[in-house]
């Protein structure tokens, strides 16, 4: 069986013994690998001491392992339990925080959980990176988990596989959030708000965890966001008088088109304006519910859809239960070309439902 060499920590049973740096033996399956211990200079004599151990051996260590250490002129037996299983991901760390982290990591399964999940940050942590660190199945992981959910230490983010953040990374991550998108704001006035993938990629977040914090948010009133923009609850974007001009412009002409839609296109050769421009007018408007718009791109000021709202509501306390194109057209006094998208529209909104050539007014 091949060899690999590791290089992992772990903590001893035999105190007394664990100060001094020692060769020996890893013995497992009744077999001897050459193992070096070298004790970590941290706390204090009597407190919990952690051992750097380096070996060859066929398998990789992992988070809770027992492993059985003997001296190389074999009188001495030390048990020794690994409570991490690469000692470069920790070497980074101050010896204030490394000692924390060993401390925490020599505890139970649930504060070592707990410590992987704070060091992953607001990113999370995945069950792909427990599974390489400790042993536990993921039925166990996932109790480790809601144990620690419920005592409000951690989010579940999701359950198969698993993906959990740590409340203080919530906490700092949702401040992060707050003040990119102000300052986002304070630089780009005249945009509606922050394009999600601009913040996904600017934080490198998964995306449940960037829709967790992002609906969190929302929920607490303190931003805005559809699929595409977040904002500050509040924000107004600024617009030049002209561009404002334009925007009542464009609300009062969807306003009087009643139902016959027009492209950016030629809203742009209309009014004069660029279309990325025209199109943050029409999403402001789209923002402020002033207009409506389909899956399809069919616009429909909010005044009209709240007409044919009424009239399919008359319709349906005078006995009406469907409609059908043709009824529609003469109601509404659009082509055809016209009146189908419309109904496609509201049986978006779940004012209508297809059922044949007719539509059940809903």
């Amino acid at each position: 069986m091949k060899l690999e060499e590791v290089d992992f920590l772990a903590t001893a049973d035999n105190l007394e013994m664990t100060r001094v740096a020692k060769t020996g033996f890893i013995q497992n399956q009744k077999k001897d690998y050459k193992a070096e211990l070298e004790p970590l200079p941290l706390g204090l004599p009597g407190q919990q001491v952690y051992y750097q151990v380096k070996t060859r051996l066929p398998f990789q260590p992992r988070w809770g392992d027992q492993l059985a250490f003997l001296t190389g002129d074999r009188k001495i037996k030390i048990s020794l339990r690994v409570i991490h299983p690469e000692i470069e991901k920790v070497k980074k760390y101050r010896k204030s925080r490394l000692q924390d982290v060993l401390e925490k990591l020599a505890g139970d399964e649930h504060q070592m959980l707990l410590v992987l999940a704070e060091e992953a940050g607001v990113r999370g942590l995945r069950q792909e990176q427990l599974e390489q660190f400790c042993r536990l199945s993921p039925v166990e992981l996932q109790k480790l988990a809601s144990d620690l959910e419920r005592e409000g230490l951690l989010y579940i983010l999701e359950f198969s596989p698993l993906l959990v953040l740590t409340h203080r990374s919530f906490v700092f991550l949702n401040q992060k959030l707050l003040s990119y998108v102000e300052a986002y704001h304070t630089k780009r006035p005249a945009e509606l708000g922050v394009p999600i993938k601009k913040l996904k990629d600017r934080f490198g977040l998964p995306s449940p965890v960037l829709l967790f914090s992002l609906n969190w948010l929302s929920r607490e009133k303190k931003i805005f966001f559809d699929q595409e923009l977040v904002s500050l609850a509040g924000f107004e974007t600024r617009l030049s008088s002209e561009e404002d001009q334009v925007r009542q412009a464009i609300e009062k002409l969807f306003r009087e088109a009643r139902y016959s839609p027009a492209s950016v296109e030629e809203l742009a050769r209309k009014f004069r304006i660029h279309p990325s421009r025209l199109h943050t007018l029409i999403d402001l408007l789209l923002q402020k519910k002033k207009i409506f718009q389909s899956r399809e791109g069919f616009l429909l000021h909010a005044d009209w859809l709240e007409s044919l709202k009424k009239q399919l509501a008359d319709l349906k306390r005078q006995g009406k239960k469907e409609i059908t194109v043709g009824e529609f057209k003469k109601m509404t006094g659009l082509s055809r070309k016209y009146a189908i998208p419309l109904l496609e529209f509201l049986d978006e909104l779940g004012l209508t439902r297809r059922t044949g050539p007719k539509r059940e007014i809903l």
